[in-house]
């Protein structure tokens, strides 16, 4: 693995694609039924994060604010945010609530959380049965995957801290599982008919596939409409196992594993042949069940697939710009296929790509666009890179977050057998048609 951290050395960002850790937040709290995020600080960011998040999957979003006018910076605001948090409760009653505080928050040395944690103490009975916590996820560090999975830990340490003594039997049967903030809602809900296969319950947190996949509910509510109802969630605690998909998502397993000594694993994305392979075996293993005779011909129609494409896969030039844990699990099946050379861009310095092979650089699209002008096959980002790579007639493949003007990104499959498959037609599809791919839409 070769790192060029380029960016530490420039003295500004040219056409970024680093997305706000509290966008992350935000995401990973549309998994969790009947919750709402209230972000501290300005008007405009709240608008930009719903926008974002309503264009990539076309969904309404749970979101509320607390603006900060020009009196909190002279008094506080702490009285601001007792009265959004009190209207919260009273009108909408949430399950679950998330005060997230931003740069500006900081910036005006607002303690957020004290405000929250008296309020909490001052208000026992009316959060009872609801849990309140808040969070710092700051613009300045981080990206969307380290907000999210902050997001997500902070949310185990709450229901942690709920039952502090617990003694209870685990339930063998019963597993967690972490998806990372790179899968899609359609990745989860494949994750979880694959581990209910084995006869096993699974809780899943967050559990987008159940609230980000479209909805026909008639009537308007400001909170989340689906996700892990709040009182399933509490039953994390006594799961008999964890599954993390995606480095990221370690700490919170590793917490359950230290609090209530559930053990875990971690898969990078379950996609390529081995790490579904791997993936399976486990899920094997501790059912003590066999694989269902689907899954055995989706794991043949996926090396037929391998093979019939090999060739178009073989010896090309592949650029990416994806957060972290995606470029791991894009990586596993691209070297499976004999990619010849792999540019990866990243938005922050990471460990979790020390596995992966080729030259990955921290810098933005600027820079990648400056590696795309030697000559490449094909070039995989989020939308923010569309732009430029139509401008250079670099065959295009929208992945990532987020996703604009192609349908069906929050619903795309690429884990398991079935899901690797598709991904390699998709991309195969691209390289065969070569310029031209770049005006194919997402699957």
């Amino acid at each position: 693995m070769e790192v060029d951290n380029e960016a530490g050395r420039k003295p500004v960002s040219i056409n970024p694609f680093r997305i706000s850790q509290s966008l992350g937040g935000v995401l990973a709290l549309q998994g969790i039924y009947q919750s709402m995020p209230i972000i501290h600080g300005a008007q405009g960011c709240v608008e930009s994060i719903r926008t974002v998040l309503s264009r990539h999957y076309r969904e309404p979003i749970s979101i509320q604010s607390i603006a900060l006018h020009e009196h909190n910076l002279i008094f506080g605001g702490k009285e601001s945010i007792n009265e959004v948090i009190d209207v919260v409760v009273s009108e909408h009653k949430p399950d679950v609530i998330a005060v997230i505080g931003t740069s500006l928050t900081e910036a005006v040395g607002e303690d957020l959380l004290g405000d929250v944690r008296a309020y909490r103490k001052s208000n026992k009975y009316l959060l009872r049965d609801k849990m309140l916590f808040a969070i710092y996820l700051t613009d300045y560090q981080g990206s969307l995957e380290s907000g999210y999975a902050t997001m997500v830990y902070s949310v185990v340490k709450e229901i942690v801290e709920l039952n502090p003594n617990i003694s209870r039997k685990k339930h063998k049967n019963c597993i967690n599982l972490l998806p990372g903030s790179h899968l899609t809602p359609g990745d989860v809900m494949e994750l979880k008919e694959i581990i209910a296969s084995f006869g096993l319950e699974v809780i899943v947190l967050p559990d987008l596939s159940s609230s980000l996949t479209g909805h026909l509910m008639k009537g308007y509510t400001p909170l989340s409409r689906g996700g892990v109802p709040f009182d399933y969630l509490k039953e994390i605690v006594a799961s008999g196992y964890t599954i993390a998909i995606g480095s990221s998502m370690e700490p919170s397993a590793k917490l359950l594993k230290d609090a209530l000594n559930i053990p875990y694993r971690v898969f990078n994305g379950v996609t390529g042949l081995q790490e579904t392979d791997d993936f399976f075996s486990f899920l094997q293993q501790y059912s003590r069940s066999e694989t269902q005779v689907k899954y055995r011909w989706q794991r043949q129609f996926l090396l037929d697939c391998m093979l019939d494409t090999r060739s178009v896969f073989r010896g090309k030039r592949i650029i990416a710009a994806l957060e972290a844990d995606h470029l791991v699990s894009l990586y596993q099946w691209l070297a499976e296929m004999g990619v010849k050379s792999l540019h990866y861009m990243i938005t922050i310095p990471s460990l979790n790509l020390q596995s992966a092979k080729g030259t990955i650089q921290v810098d933005d699209l600027y820079e990648l666009e400056t590696v795309a002008t030697s000559g490449v096959d094909l070039w995989i980002s989020n939308s923010n890179g569309e732009r430029v790579a139509r401008r250079n007639k670099t065959p295009f493949i929208p992945l990532g977050f987020p996703v604009f003007n192609h349908f069906g990104a929050s619903f795309a499959v690429s884990v398991g057998y079935r899901g690797t498959a598709e991904q390699i037609h998709y991309l195969g599809n691209t390289l065969l048609m070569g310029r031209e791919g770049s005006d194919e839409g997402c699957v």
